[in-house]
């Protein structure tokens, strides 16, 4: 008996992320397919120290993980096959090698981005002031363009499918240059994205599966925790300095103790997953031991400096509550402005005397709920009530297995 098939595609060192963050769309994907492969090809990557794997993983029973040594057992497999795979890689040089094997075979290429975060440019941030600490940034965006040359070139392979959110990005792709140039010259295929589809954020579903599944709670504050000392940052400023950050944990500390006694409510700290800090400031608060989207579902307040979690809160119409500090860094500090601005959110600047009055500050954050139509709008619910990861498994299923034959 054939079989109907999706494929991911990833480069991890630990694959349990791809199936965790993606637990929705593999619940909807299950519905329409035999079985789900995540195909990990982290060994074929470049200037990477290889690691042994079990080469095949049951995660329960339609899911499951191949993972490859090299080459020439990823070619045995592929050859074989019709493949259709949603494509989670990046386009630094440590990823070439991958990007043109794929390019070998009949593989579908499908790209989901239904995040509409703000975050980093494709390029590499030049900032002389971070001249010559910033090399890994250099490393990792400042390839972009030689990236794209290779796609123009069909030596690294173009995405096929395109799921989109923001509305704004989707127009932006369907009115580029490239695009208008197909136009008319439909045989020179230039642009990386053959279509794009309007698909609602994952947060619209995240919100539905917890306004089914679960009873708000409302008895605390939420600060979600972006650490000082984030990767991103690292990568493109250097070192942090550790009398900075002390400052600033100390700063805002004292913020959410304010926060905390004017609302009589306790603050939960909800950890980023990568952040192993054991700085002092965490032992004054209780640590969430739950996923920060529950958290945010269960508070009242929601509190944070950067992340794109805060879009769940967005969508629940929350109150938020930023918080801003010149001792983040620039880096940090535009991420930061750039969701203040688009969200027309209350924000504070810790490094700084303020004022916290219950009453007004209420009248603030009830107001500031006005502005989060327009993002979401236009980034987060831009399909009506359409379910992102439903549409994606229906789409994917109709458009790549139309003759219900198998691709495997």
């Amino acid at each position: 008996m054939e079989h109907k098939i999706i494929y991911f595609i990833v480069a991890e060192e630990s694959t349990e992320k791809i199936y965790k963050h993606n637990s929705l769309l593999i619940e909807e994907l299950s519905k329409k397919f035999d079985f789900i492969y995540i195909l990990n090809l982290f060994n074929l990557k470049l200037f990477s120290k290889k690691k042994k794997f079990e080469h095949k993983e049951k995660i329960n029973e339609k899911l499951y993980v191949l993972n490859f040594v090299n080459n020439s057992e990823f070619k045995k497999f592929a050859s074989q096959k019709k493949i259709v795979a949603i494509f989670i890689m990046g386009k630094d040089p440590s990823y070439f090698n991958i990007h043109y094997q794929i390019n070998k075979f009949n593989i579908k290429l499908v790209m989901i981005m239904n995040q509409s975060q703000i975050g980093n440019t494709m390029t590499a941030d030049i900032n002389f002031k971070y001249l010559f600490s910033a090399y890994k940034n250099y490393f990792i965006k400042g390839f972009y363009s030689f990236f794209r040359l290779m796609t123009l070139l069909n030596i690294f392979p173009k995405i096929t499918l395109l799921f989109e959110s923001n509305l704004e990005i989707k127009k932006f792709i369907e009115n580029s240059r490239s695009k208008k140039i197909e136009k008319y010259l439909p045989f020179l295929k230039l642009s990386y994205f053959n279509e794009v589809i309007t698909v609602n954020s994952i947060y619209f579903d995240k919100m539905n599966f917890f306004l089914k599944n679960k009873a708000e709670n409302k008895k605390h504050i939420i600060y979600v925790d972006t650490h000082f000392d984030h990767p991103d940052r690292l990568s493109r400023e250097g070192k942090v300095d550790s009398n900075k950050q002390n400052i600033f944990y100390k700063n805002l500390g004292i913020f959410l103790k304010k926060i905390s006694d004017i609302y009589n409510m306790p603050v939960k700290i909800s950890k980023h997953p990568n952040n192993q800090s054991n700085h002092d400031f965490y032992k004054f608060f209780e640590i969430s031991k739950i996923g920060t989207d529950q958290e945010i579902f269960d508070s009242d307040i929601v509190i944070y400096t950067l992340s794109s979690a805060v879009l769940n809160a967005v969508m629940l119409r929350k109150k938020i509550i930023n918080v801003r500090s010149e001792l983040l860094g620039d880096y940090l500090g535009n991420i930061n402005r750039q969701y203040v601005e688009s969200l027309g959110l209350v924000s504070f600047d810790i490094d700084k005397k303020y004022d916290l009055n219950k009453y007004e500050l209420d009248l603030d954050l009830n107001k500031s709920k006005l502005n989060y139509d327009n993002y979401i709008n236009f980034k987060l619910m831009a399909d009506g009530n359409n379910s992102s990861c439903k549409k994606i498994s229906e789409v994917i299923s109709s458009k790549f297995f139309k003759d219900k034959t198998s691709y495997v």
